[in-house]
């Protein structure tokens, strides 16, 4: 079929729908929303139609000449907008109309597409040549976005002269520059005491991501050869861009001081275009309450009110204290178990293995409870790793680096005060004892493997497990060539970051930064490690509904009624799909939907995940809360199941999302309540105390009993819809 005969028919499909649902009473306004709802679900899903073919089909229909003015301020209208222009829709029959009537709709679309970054888009073209008869601030707009455009190009500029400097350099050299620009630049700021710790990770992350960032381009633009090394590779290497550094020898320096130097320059000048892309582009795109305004030639972006704090960074504070809440469970866990008199190793490490431990605990808890992982986890090759043990070897390697290499780093650092000699005597101090102690440490897997397997110990392999050790690297490694391979396919692939899979596989090789492994957040690695990097695993869906029944166990300890996983009857016209949860008590009916995802870091992907998933979900729920309405009265068993009998009349209903992520906590989206899942399970706990602080830093912190009265599903209700859990922010 003919790709204009595939766009024909898949117009004709939205333009039925439209007429089908005005016959069937919609306003005009209510069926546009639906046919756009349609669109952003990738509906029709025909067989060979593509984005770009539903992007014509849907801005083609000829509802769009004769709707009325208010469709265009819909919501999902300007998501469907945005859509159709990130997917090089060129110019279509509606635009006119739109850029008359509605300029505010594009301008949003716009926005939300980022078109305005490249200024060759056909559409992008379309609209400067509509613009001659558009408005005054339609065309300042656009001056805008050909402002912002211009200042992200000259960063991009500077960005690629510093990298034409450094082209030559190697993957592994890259790496090896990297790790001297964090022992220069970031580790001492570990030792620095006028800035807090949230402060010191959040320098260390937006560092890693630089370091990321670089690493995709080294990978992106080097040959094969790269991917080759050998120990004669390593030594060539190291003898001309380390050693001259750090230890005396007949070799000038100059080479990699002026390596160092440009590699620092580049990192300042991607942090400077990261900054300007996250504050003012991301705000410009994502905010609709960013406002711009020229004085003369010179552009300022700014908020139309100033908050005290943004919705951003105030669910980032709530997921500080979250894993302030996981520790703190793990630390109770600690105790019960009575370990205190436990060695945990040799006596020069037990505190750090102790502290691994229970940091692994931690993890365990919050991916079991949360994100409904079982004991066990298949990797890619069908493995199964202990997840309990894949987190506890990565917790002792972060001890291993922490007691190796930051600690003795710093100690020479605080007495010489010189982080090249310190490094030097860092290498020393490695070679005399026959240990790697270079800024970045590298070894075989097999040798690696051999080296943990004693953190493998079980009652079945007392001398520990050679297989599960390798799973166990395999879990946390990153294969760069096969990373690089991709990526020259799919320039635009979305790849796993340094802490989500910290051992990077070069060669032969697996190498290890030992800055990244003695700082890194090892908890949200893992859970990006899983539901990221790995989203397309086949435990996925066992998780998924995992997390419905551990939930709804966790509503049966408080008395709920609970029907998991109810299909309602399918009509005619529609099937409202499975209902995760529904739970009943004391006349308050719950219905629950559930999504699960990751941890995001970025204003786009929370934007994203609001605009598809969350949406979604809301659209979900409209069904599944007309569904149960019809439950109640027609289906018995049903009412038995939650143990209703004549209280429906006076029933009070709650319908939420509830999601895994800290995104839009607590919004209303399309009319339900969006709520995070840990803020849930923390609730239903009653354990608010232990977001107040850290037990081991405080053992006695102050009981917090949000059901003072007991618990009921009336006041349960008034805490979740509230917000009143996330109180202790504001204390």
């Amino acid at each position: 079929m003919a790709p204009n005969e595939k766009v024909v028919r898949c117009q004709k499909v939205y333009e039925d729908h439209y007429t089908k649902l005005l016959q069937n009473g919609y306003s005009e306004t209510a069926a546009v929303e639906a046919c756009a709802h349609n669109y952003l679900d990738g509906k029709p899903s025909t067989k060979g139609l593509t984005p770009l073919d539903r992007s014509l089909a849907f801005w083609n229909c000829n509802f769009w000449q004769t709707i009325p003015v208010n469709c265009y301020h819909l919501n999902e209208v300007a998501f469907a907008l945005s859509r159709a222009i990130h997917s090089g829709l060129p110019e279509f029959t509606a635009l006119e109309r739109i850029i008359q009537l509605s300029p505010e709709l594009l301008k949003r679309s716009i926005r939300y597409s980022q078109v305005f970054l490249r200024p060759e888009s056909p559409l992008w073209l379309a609209i400067f040549g509509l613009s001659t008869n558009s408005s005054k601030d339609f065309n300042t707009f656009l001056k805008v976005c050909d402002r912002l455009r211009e200042i992200l190009k000259a960063h991009d500029e500077t960005i690629e002269k510093l990298k034409a400097q450094l082209a030559e350099l190697t993957v592994f050299e890259f790496l090896l520059y990297g790790s001297l620009f964090a022992f220069q630049n970031l580790v001492p700021e570990k030792f620095n005491d006028t800035e807090t710790d949230t402060e010191k990770f959040e320098k260390m992350q937006e560092n890693s991501d630089i370091l990321n960032q670089l690493l995709v381009w080294k990978l992106k633009t080097r040959p094969e050869n790269d991917f080759r090394l050998n120990e004669r590779f390593l030594a060539n290497s190291l003898k001309r861009h380390l050693i001259p550094l750090v230890l005396p020898t007949e070799r000038t320096p100059v080479l990699c001081t002026h390596n160092l130097d440009v590699f620092t320059a580049l990192t300042k000048a991607i942090a400077d275009r990261n900054n300007y892309w996250n504050r003012t582009i991301m705000q410009f795109c994502f905010d609709d309450d960013y406002l711009y305004k020229f004085d003369d030639d010179h552009l300022t972006i700014y908020p139309f009110e100033i908050p005290k704090e943004s919705d951003w960074d105030r669910n980032g504070r709530k997921l500080n204290i979250l894993h302030k809440y996981w520790l703190n469970r793990a630390l109770i866990e600690y105790a019960i178990a009575e370990l205190d008199d436990t060695p945990f190793g040799n006596p020069e490490n037990d505190a750090g293995n102790r502290e691994a431990y229970i940091k692994a605990t931690q993890g365990l808890l919050q991916l079991n409870e949360i994100y409904g992982l079982d004991d066990k986890v298949k990797i890619a090759n069908g493995t199964q790793v202990s997840l309990f043990k894949a987190l506890h070897s990565l917790e002792l390697m972060t001890a291993f680096f922490k007691a190796y290499y930051i600690a003795p780093f710093k100690d020479y650092y605080q007495t010489s005060g010189n982080w090249l000699s310190s490094l030097g005597q860092l290498l020393i101090e490695g070679i005399t004892d026959g240990e790697n102690r270079f800024p970045l440490t590298w070894a075989e897997p097999a040798e690696k493997a051999q080296r943990i397997k004693s953190w493998t110990v079980s009652d079945f392999h007392p001398q520990g497990d050679i297989k599960a050790a390798e799973a166990i690297l395999s879990f946390w490694t990153n294969d760069l060539h096969t990373l690089a391979t991709s990526l020259k396919k799919q320039p635009n692939m979305p790849v796993p970051e340094f802490h989500e899979r910290p051992i990077l596989q070069l060669g032969s090789y697996g190498f290890q930064l030992p800055w990244l492994m003695a700082t890194q957040n090892n908890s949200t690695a893992a859970v990006n490690n899983l539901r990221r990097v790995g989203c397309r695993r086949g435990d996925r869906k066992n998780e998924t509904h995992r997390i419905e029944q551990r939930l709804g166990e966790l509503f049966e300890s408080k008395g709920f009624s609970v029907v998991k996983g109810y299909q309602p009857t399918k009509s005619l016209t529609d099937d409202p799909g499975e209902i995760d949860l529904v739970c009943f008590l004391d006349g308050h009916l719950f219905i629950l939907e559930i999504k699960s995802t990751y941890i995001r870091k970025t204003v786009q992907d929370a934007w994203l995940h609001y605009t598809t998933t969350l949406r979604k979900a809301a659209q979900q729920l409209s069904r599944k809360h007309e569904a149960v309405l019809s439950a109640l009265e027609d289906d018995g068993d049903f009412r038995a199941n939650l143990q209703i009998s004549d209280q429906i009349k006076d029933m009070v209903i709650h319908t939420w999302i509830v999601d895994t992520s800290i995104e839009y906590d607590q919004t209303i989206i399309d009319g339900f309540l969006k709520i995070s899942l840990e803020g849930l399970t923390v609730i239903l706990r009653n354990e608010r105390y232990l977001l107040r602080g850290l037990l081991h830093e405080n053992e006695h912190l102050p009981k917090d009993d949000l059901f003072q009265e007991g618990f009921s599903a009336k006041h349960f209700a008034e805490i979740v819809e509230e917000g009143k859990l996330w109180s202790v922010l504001d204390e």
